[in-house]
């Protein structure tokens, strides 16, 4: 995908008859993007061997190659060209297996619909604009980022889907758990919590109404969700020091049975870190609940990556990773040494909602009403929780400040909803752990108070913030 070259974006149609040609040109024609033509198959891929093609109008019975031939040569070569074919209804069966194969994004039947036909191109291009410039600039802030700002990134694209939130970072801490156990090298553990928390960035090139479907998905849908490996890879793989996790990336939907997406690879021609994200994903999304289903219990979970391994997952990997999961399940509990955390900007009312939740003895709570009193409480305080607006300031001018005097301290930001798109252009001087959303849910701050001393953890052992 060339995420810098959407400004304009190119229609190629194709057909061995220049009436219809001269048609399709005559009812397409727009300031909006630009027309080229073709006359065959062999033509319209010598075009697309010049020129990006955002979207490709073919039809179906041409001498040669076929409109569906061709544009199943396109979706091997060009797969980020939508695909559309013209018909006529006695090849209807032949299309529709087209569509459910994915070669084809929608067909028109002969006489086509003029209005309907340029509806479904503006619709078409639209949503690819909005995609790539989501993509591109995403890929902008990927390439100034430190490690904690790809966390907080990795954070913000799940707000797409509000069933995945903190999904990346225990992906993260989970493949982390197996790399160390398998004591395996820094620079191999960096890039896998890279990976890890990026294995599903290129969800920010999927609509958000697929991505949130209240049920399973339709072909299409499914198609569109399977572009995302992909897609990742292409936006990571451009920038220097994501180049040996965007592999990773690519390969988290394999299957050591060589039926998984998007290159249909096996076994050892997976990476081992490809094979180690593939289990933490899938146990994490068992063990979270999604608008088509509960999450499953602890045991039934194991016990589904028991019953697949040596078929989707690298059977080393599961016996490795099971045995990491019930030996923590065992430790549970444990003391550990006394954690101080800041609340700023937060009611009273939720203040003592998250003190009856915190383990006692393992947490103490301190709360500041501004952000001048906060800037008094910060000796000794392991992480701050500040809310964005405040009646003194800006909580991220704040959580700067935090980072240049206090690095060690855990940041996180308080936000609602809408400020995600500004947050973004902030995000690389504060240095976040991670966003929560209002309303705040104790739970939730509960599950990630947890999983950010833990990562804190596995990061020292490991020299990451060195």
């Amino acid at each position: 995908m060339k995420v810098d070259q959407v400004q304009r974006p190119t229609i190629l149609l194709v057909d061995d008859e220049e009436m219809v040609l001269k048609a399709l040109r005559r009812i397409l024609t727009s300031p909006e993007w630009d027309l080229v033509t073709a006359v065959s198959g062999a033509q319209a891929l010598k075009i697309m061997g010049r020129q990006s093609i955002a979207l490709i109008i073919s039809d179906q019975r041409m001498p040669q190659m076929s409109g569906l031939e061709l544009l199943s040569e396109v979706k091997c070569t060009y797969p980020d060209t939508v695909r559309i074919v013209l018909t006529g209804y006695a090849e209807m069966d032949v299309v529709v297996k087209a569509i459910n194969q994915g070669e084809v994004y929608r067909f028109f039947t002969k006489p086509w619909n003029n209005a309907e036909l340029v509806a479904t191109v503006r619709e078409i291009l639209k949503r690819r604009q909005e995609s790539f410039s989501q993509v591109s600039s995403f890929t902008d802030q990927l390439s100034r980022a430190n490690l904690e700002t790809v966390m907080a990134l990795a954070e913000a694209i799940e707000l797409k889907d509000h069933y995945t939130k903190g999904h990346c970072s225990r992906v993260r801490d989970y493949a982390l758990q197996m790399a160390l156990a398998l004591k395996l090298s820094n620079s191999f553990c960096r890039d896998l919590v890279y990976a890890s928390l990026l294995h599903d960035c290129g969800k920010i090139g999927v609509s958000e109404a697929t991505l949130n479907v209240e049920g399973p998905l339709s072909e299409d849908q499914c198609r569109e969700v399977q572009r995302h490996p992909v897609l990742g890879f292409e936006m990571t793989s451009k920038i220097n020091y994501l180049r040996p996790a965007s592999i990773i990336i690519r390969q988290h939907h394999e299957r050591w049975d060589g039926t998984g997406y998007p290159d249909r690879i096996s076994a050892q021609e997976i990476s081992l870190g490809g094979r180690i994200v593939a289990v933490a994903d899938t146990f994490d999304a068992m063990t979270s609940s999604r608008s088509y289903r509960h999450a499953l219990d602890f045991k039934t979970a194991v016990q589904k990556l028991l019953d697949n391994r040596g078929s989707q997952f690298d059977p080393e990997i599961v016996d490795l990773f099971v045995s990491l999961l019930e030996s923590e399940a065992k430790v549970k509990g444990k003391v550990e040494s006394c954690r101080c955390l800041l609340l700023v900007g937060v009611t009273q009312e939720k203040i003592s909602e998250l003190k009856s939740l915190l383990p006692a003895g393992r947490y103490k709570l301190y709360a500041a009403e501004s952000l001048a009193e906060a800037r008094s409480q910060l000796d000794g305080v392991d992480m701050v929780i500040c809310a964005l607006k405040l009646t003194d300031g800006d909580g991220v001018d704040f959580l700067i400040d935090c980072r240049r005097l206090r690095p060690q301290i855990i940041r996180i930001l308080l936000v609602d909803r809408y400020d995600i798109e500004v947050l973004a252009e902030t995000v690389n001087q504060a240095g976040l752990y991670s966003f929560i959303i209002r309303p705040l849910r104790s739970t939730e701050v509960m599950a990630m108070v947890e999983n950010a001393f833990e990562w804190q953890r596995m990061a020292k052992t490991l020299n990451f913030n060195e």
